[in-house]
């Protein structure tokens, strides 16, 4: 089953010069996030479904947001054209909102796919983590930090295959620069640093380094979710996270969970505090060479079938996203 004629084009067409919120129908609302609601909705003029991020510019405002949208608006201009990276069509503003118009998945994410499942075969893990990857290199070529990757940002589109998405955190031509203040107490964090407290590696929480090495340690944390159902820092409040993300408090369930030496050794080296010898820190080549990928074919991955290919029952079934 094939949704792609109708869910958007691959390629975006002239930009017309005065479309405005009045030129889609907007259907039902998918998401929830920081920064914005996002809602289904379809092109009067050609019945192409689009999700449309709406952010209302007070908000913004309040929020102190408005640098973090401008960012995320340039971010997605930026990476059109990779197939692993949610494809931005049409930016436009009323009085009162921002739109930014972009393609519309309709497979969920994978923090949906997480909770319905609890924990993820191996095999899922390393295909999806692989296209991750995929998307990563694309953004860091392109000196784009994502900085708040986890799996409600990993949209999974009508072929079962990953694409990133939500660049309100994300910062341009900011890949090699580290922060200059360190923040000296646990109470600074909640309002220094950036992210979401579960993926945030130390050098973000300690306000030492907002650099591409943020996402590879994100990326550790993420396979981590994959095979265990959890995040590996979880605990009940944020400060009590940022504890276990600083003192690399890790449980592995050993005996009760088993994972593979390769994925454990995965984990180990991204999820490493000392940045110079995190995984990715000489670039993402020696990523895609860990052993864990053995078998991945980086050239053809986006061709492969994938285990789990979403079935939606209509084109506007938007059920496999968690309506959190």
């Amino acid at each position: 089953m094939s949704y792609s004629p109708t869910l958007g084009p691959s390629t975006p067409g002239p930009r017309p010069a005065q479309i405005s919120i009045k030129d889609f129908e907007i259907i039902k609302p998918i998401s929830k996030g920081a920064f914005g609601s996002v809602f289904l909705a379809k092109k009067r003029t050609t019945g192409e479904y689009f999700a449309i991020k709406v952010l209302k510019k007070s908000d913004m405002i309040a929020k102190n947001q408005v640098m973090n949208v401008k960012a995320e608006r340039k971010a997605l201009i930026m990476q059109t054209d990779s197939p692993f990276v949610v494809k931005l069509y049409f930016t436009f503003q009323s009085k009162d909102y921002l739109y930014l118009v972009m393609e519309y998945l309709n497979g969920g994410d994978c923090a949906a796919l997480i909770k319905g499942m609890g924990e993820l075969p191996e095999e899922w893990a390393r295909n999806y983590l692989a296209e991750v990857v995929l998307g990563l290199e694309y953004l860091h070529g392109k000196g784009i930090v994502h900085r708040d990757l986890k799996p409600d940002n990993l949209l999974i589109d009508q072929n079962g295959h990953l694409k990133l998405t939500d660049f309100g955190l994300s910062r341009i031509g900011f890949l090699n620069r580290r922060a200059r203040n360190q923040s000296t107490s646990l109470k600074e964090v909640p309002k220094s640093c950036i992210g979401t407290p579960d993926y945030l590696a130390p050098e973000s929480i300690l306000g030492t380094g907002q650099d591409a090495m943020v996402d590879w340690w994100a990326l550790g944390v993420i396979l981590y979710e994959f095979l265990y159902g959890i995040p590996p820092f979880n605990a009940d409040s944020p400060e009590e996270v940022f504890e276990n993300i600083l003192s690399r408090s890790i449980d592995w369930y050993e005996g009760q969970v088993h994972i593979s030496p390769e994925a454990r050794d995965l984990m180990e080296r991204l999820m490493s505090t000392d940045v110079e010898k995190r995984l990715g820190a000489n670039g993402v080549d020696e990523v895609k060479s860990h052993p864990f990928f053995a078998g991945i074919d980086w050239e053809t991955l986006l061709t492969e079938r994938p285990a789990f290919i979403p079935q939606p029952e209509s084109i506007e079934d938007t059920d496999y996203f968690d309506g959190r």
